[in-house]
């Protein structure tokens, strides 16, 4: 004779619990619904990445308004709300980040640009020889690099700023700031012993 699998809790007093700051309870309907949360970021994002900070945003959030929600057992439907809204808001911001970039690209060369050739005090004629290189460089930097690398040193917003901005976390602003840096000198310095090389 076989015994009967335990039962799990009950959806609505999991919600109930979580509601007056059980964070165990939490975790449970975390459980329950993660893996359709993220499949419904992934599908907004198309970006697993984005999708991961996507989830996390929306269970934090629904944590947040748990006091709101007047039917415990509805907390499937109403979490879902949830997660297509702050989707929809995601993929807007996105979309006026694309349209915004632009500009902040060329303000962003023609800025480099300027304290590049003052910091190598390059002799007069070589001045557009180097913009162009280093037009090149930041052109060629992958998007979300050259963003923060923009809104950090030519916009001078904080981490803080940067993340609501760009809808990520400080920790992945201050790995894409790292990189950037990195990617300009190497190339920079790449590009320098080449044309080095060509006048020997």
């Amino acid at each position: 004779m076989t015994e009967d699998a335990p039962s799990l809790p009950a959806e609505g007093d999991l919600v109930l619990k979580a509601s007056q700051g059980d964070l165990g309870a939490f975790e449970k309907l975390i459980a329950r619904y993660e893996k359709a949360v993220f499949n419904i970021a992934l599908w907004k994002s198309k970006n697993y990445f984005d999708a991961e900070d996507l989830t996390q945003d929306i269970f934090l959030a629904a944590f947040r308004a748990l006091s709101t929600l007047k039917a415990p057992d509805s907390f499937g439907g109403w979490l879902f709300g949830i997660a297509y809204n702050r989707c929809h808001k995601w993929f807007r911001r996105e979309r006026n980040k694309v349209i915004k970039i632009q500009e902040l690209r060329e303000r962003a060369i023609i800025d480099a640009e300027r304290r590049h050739r003052a910091e190598r005090s390059s002799p007069p004629g070589a001045g557009a020889a180097g913009d162009e290189h280093l037009a090149e460089v930041l052109g060629r930097l992958p998007q979300d690099v050259r963003e923060a690398l923009t809104l950090k040193y030519l916009e001078g917003m904080s981490y803080d700023e940067i993340g609501a901005r760009l809808g990520i976390n400080a920790h992945r602003i201050d790995y894409l700031i790292r990189k950037g840096k990195q990617m300009v000198r190497e190339r920079l310095e790449r590009r320098g012993g080449t044309e080095t090389g060509k006048g020997t």
